[in-house]
């Protein structure tokens, strides 16, 4: 039975001349795929928008429905943009200019570079300890204008591997700051499965996200996040790319499951989800922090069930080599 919804509601390295590159998440889609059946109905009653969604599963009608307050969806993470690298390097630049307003400079040669990427920021002077000690003052009040930058944008900066730095949208926060406003969402599959297991659950999941529209983005080599849309934009607009579904889904089964452990998986040009249940001898699974998780692909068109993934895939989920984030 599902329980009652709860709801409690690093810096770069010294060496800066590291190359930061955009995780670019292109959800490629290749299995052949039955005819798309969903049909949306979009109502508005007073201050609420009202879904209801209908296909055929199997031959049998499946229905689901739920309503969501307009302020809400209005509201929801208002703040999350794409990522602009010469806006980041604004903000840095601009934290330059108020520490040296700080500062005492006088007998200090100051450089940075002319354009692009403000770092390494470069100080000498006669005294070397000093200017070191102003370097590394300087240095720091950049890297946090530029953290402060990406966390007010939803996004963050993670090693994966093999040794890569990456700017990305921050899922882990996306999934807990989504959880109040998707709660008329999973009270209405509370309603529809109040006796269910933590498979069914995932596998109605799928059948209902693979069937939103997918849509690719074509300009993901420009800004980070280019395609990616927060939970309730997902619903609103009624499609969605490979990590915005996974989110979306993962902030479900966390209000419905909050014991149940969840990551996302990043494939190449793609994103899934892992889920820590019961396992079948032909699910994929990986292994994360010496545990096994299930995967599930909700992106679509294709109608994957749980632990199905595209098999090209397989390389990437070598135990080791894995690159993922815990939900």
């Amino acid at each position: 039975m599902l329980s009652p919804l709860p709801l409690t509601t690093t810096p770069m390295p010294a060496q800066h001349h590291l190359t930061v590159i955009l995780l670019l998440v292109g959800c490629l889609t290749a299995w052949s795929v039955a005819a798309n059946n969903l049909q949306l109905q979009r109502s508005s009653v007073d201050n609420e928008l009202r879904f209801h969604y209908h296909w055929q599963q199997q031959g049998q009608p499946v229905e689901f429905s739920f309503q969501l307050p307009k302020q809400s969806m209005q509201q929801h993470l208002r703040t999350y943009r794409r990522y602009s690298p010469a806006l980041a390097n604004t903000y840095m630049r601009q934290a330059l200019q108020r520490a040296l307003a700080q500062q005492t400079t006088s007998g200090f040669e100051i450089r940075l570079p002319s354009s692009g990427f403000p770092l390494p920021v470069t100080v000498e002077g006669t005294d070397t300890s000093e200017a070191r000690a102003l370097q590394h003052a300087l240095t720091q009040q950049m890297l946090e204008a530029r953290q402060r930058y990406l966390s007010s944008i939803y996004h963050t900066e993670q090693r994966l591997q093999p040794g890569r730095q990456v700017i990305m949208v921050d899922h882990p926060r996306i999934v807990q700051e989504s959880l109040q406003d998707l709660l008329p969402v999973a009270s209405a599959l509370q309603q529809k499965f109040p006796y269910t297991t933590s498979r069914e659950l995932s596998q109605f999941l799928l059948d209902w996200l693979q069937r939103i529209p997918y849509q690719r983005q074509d300009d993901r080599s420009q800004s980070s996040g280019s395609g990616y849309l927060p939970p309730l934009q997902v619903i609103q607009q009624h499609r969605g790319d490979c990590d915005s579904k996974v989110v979306l889904m993962a902030a479900l089964l966390r209000l419905l499951l909050p014991d149940l452990e969840l990551a996302i998986v990043y494939l190449p040009e793609h994103a899934v989800l892992a889920i820590a249940m019961s396992a079948t001898p032909e699910d994929q699974q990986v292994q994360l922090q010496g545990r096994r998780f299930v995967l599930a692909d909700p992106t679509g068109p294709a109608f994957l069930s749980v632990g199905q993934v595209a098999a090209r895939y397989q390389l990437y989920l070598q135990p080791g080599t894995v690159n993922y984030r815990l939900l």
